[in-house]
């Protein structure tokens, strides 16, 4: 639902089902520029969200990531966020992941 919501709003989409699949994606995707990576903390797979943002800063560390969590004490594993960085909690409405990542993505390039 959150992908099709992006996709309305402009956005280009690549999904992955967990964090083994994110990060397949973001290794194999020299071609693919990323401008924003919305992850699950706790996504099932080898990796979660964490694990999977470390690995999109690896890959370029300009890329903004927002992300999402239902569980509120999570927030002081995350640490600080970066400038480019946010958390939803959920449940979020899907409007406004949508004005999170355009506001993410206005001052990572604006």
């Amino acid at each position: 639902m959150l992908a099709e919501e992006l996709v309305e709003a402009g956005f280009e989409v690549l999904r992955a089902e967990n964090g083994d699949e994110a990060a397949t994606l973001i290794e194999s995707a020299s071609a693919v520029a990323f401008s924003l990576l919305v992850t699950d903390i706790h996504m099932p797979g080898a990796r979660n969200g964490l694990a999977v943002a470390r690995l999109m800063h690896r890959r370029d560390p300009c890329v903004p990531v927002i992300y999402t969590t239902g569980r509120p004490d999570i927030f002081d594993e995350v640490g600080p966020l970066g400038e480019h960085e946010a958390i939803l909690a959920k449940p979020f409405l899907p409007s406004e992941l949508v004005r999170k990542a355009r506001g993410l993505l206005g001052q990572a390039h604006g």
